[in-house]
């Protein structure tokens, strides 16, 4: 594992630091040690940037090659280390337009910069020191949020929240190590029992405090991934239809026709700021055409998958034979409510149509034609996601991704260790080896320690130019 040093890379990069469509403005970021040069070499205008630092100035963006004009823009110029990445760093406003954008990144690179690799900007942020990984993390998630939810989060955690709740675990721990670590050095001296006790005690709270950390997963996993809701039933109960009125779109078939559905379709839906991810499924049933067998089992795959089942039965089936396709989902999914659909029809199905409370969380009925009960169904979605979610107080406390939940379940396993050891009365080596790896684990989560490995993982998932 390497430690974060100040980084001083002797390449400088450009990209389009704005989307790549045709639009009002446009923005190329430029970082760097040529920075200053190449704008001296590429905009004219009656003051260089270079010469009045954190000021915009107007003026023309010159081909490097031709010395003809591209287009008349703003230019900044940011020197370091006082700059997004650490290095001098220039941003250029020009028109909006992809063709003037490459004609603008084809005179930086004719001048000898080199194109940006995604998410390069921000690592050199990281590199040197103007961000952590969590941070880093943070600003991806920022950019990619769905939800005001997600907004909140990526915010807290931009701000350092989150990683200051890391330090508030591993400075106790770092603290307790260097202790033990002189105690070693004296092997001939007992350790008293108080300190003993006192080391247990400080293992079990850094231990309680890891767990707690790692209990808001689901809430950040939740938030960022979405609520999976899996419409299953037998055939031609309405699932499509119900999909179709909570997307508010026309997103799957619907006829008459049993078995329209042979394959998963899967949609996202923002409602009231929260992010839901709804999957139709084929109409479980026996089936001798061979495709919709197919569907059927991937229907029966997904029922893991989901948070919440959405049951649907039909309000004319008065044979019930929706109860086989029950039975089948009981101690399956984590959680069902049964939706009895087309009451329409049939309204002596409202309070007769009832799933037990042991297999079924809820039940509704509702009209997809009349859209009755539709509301009330929507409404429970969304109080559903609700409730488990972090108030805006504790969402700089929510892990946001896996590699910070593998890190922190690995150090709560060698905080364990080292409380195992100590109730067994182990050498106090052992105690100080597993604490070391709780803090090195600790550490990789903002990366006071990291890999090139870990640091490709990480930024691949940005775009170019942040």
């Amino acid at each position: 594992m390497t430690p974060p040093q100040e980084h001083s890379s002797e390449s400088t990069i450009a990209a389009l630091a704005t989307a790549p469509f045709p639009a009002g403005l446009a923005v190329v970021r430029v970082s760097g040690p040529k920075t200053k040069t190449a704008l001296r070499a590429i905009f004219r205008s009656k003051k260089n940037p270079v010469d009045d630092p954190r000021s915009l100035i107007y003026g023309d963006l010159i081909d490097f090659k031709t010395n003809q004009v591209i287009d008349n823009a703003l230019a900044v110029y940011m020197p370091a280390p006082h700059s997004y990445t650490g290095e001098d760093v220039a941003e250029l406003q020009c028109h909006g337009s992809p063709l003037l954008v490459q004609k603008i990144l084809g005179s930086l690179f004719a001048f000898g910069i080199t194109p940006a690799e995604p998410g390069e900007f921000t690592k050199r942020a990281f590199l040197n020191g103007k961000v952590d990984l969590v941070q880093a993390e943070a600003i991806c998630e920022l950019i990619n949020a769905a939800s005001e939810q997600a907004l909140k989060i990526a915010g807290e955690h931009l701000k350092g929240r989150f990683s200051g709740a890391i330090s508030e675990i591993g400075d106790p721990l770092r603290n307790l190590l260097a202790e033990m670590e002189a105690r070693i050095d004296f092997p001939e001296e007992d350790v008293p029992a108080e300190e003993l006790d006192a080391l247990g005690k400080a293992l079990a709270l850094a231990k309680h405090n890891i767990n707690k950390l790692l209990e808001t997963f689901a809430h950040g996993h939740l938030v960022k991934e979405g609520f999976r809701v899996l419409l299953c039933g037998r055939p031609n109960v309405g699932k499509s239809s119900i999909l179709n009125l909570l997307l508010r779109s026309d997103r799957a078939i619907v006829t008459e026709v049993s078995g329209t559905t042979r394959d998963l379709i899967e949609e996202q839906a923002i409602i009231s700021d929260f992010r839901f991810v709804f999957c139709d499924s084929a109409g479980i049933r026996d089936t001798d055409d061979k495709v919709e067998r197919l569907g059927v089992e991937l229907a029966k795959d997904r029922v893991g998958w989901a948070d919440l089942v959405l049951f649907v039965v039909d309000a004319t089936d008065t044979d019930r034979s929706w109860e086989e396709v029950l039975e089948y989902l009981r101690g399956r999914a984590r959680k069902i409510w049964m939706v009895t659909n087309k009451v329409d029809l049939n309204p002596q199905a409202i309070g007769s149509f009832v799933c037990d409370s042991k297999t079924c969380a809820q039940n509704f009925y509702i009209s997809a034609k009349t859209k009755d009960g539709l509301d009330s169904l929507q409404a429970a979605l969304v109080d559903e996601v609700a409730t488990s979610l972090p108030t805006r107080s504790e969402a700089g406390q929510v892990i946001s991704n896996e590699r910070q939940r593998n890190c922190l379940s690995s150090a709560s396993e060698s905080v364990s260790n080292a409380l195992g050891a100590l109730r067994q009365e182990l050498p106090l080596e052992i105690i100080c080896a597993e604490v070391r790896i709780a803090l090195d684990r600790l550490d990789e989560i903002i990366g006071k320690t990291y890999t090139e490995d870990i640091l490709g993982r990480i930024f691949l998932k940005f775009c170019i130019g942040k």
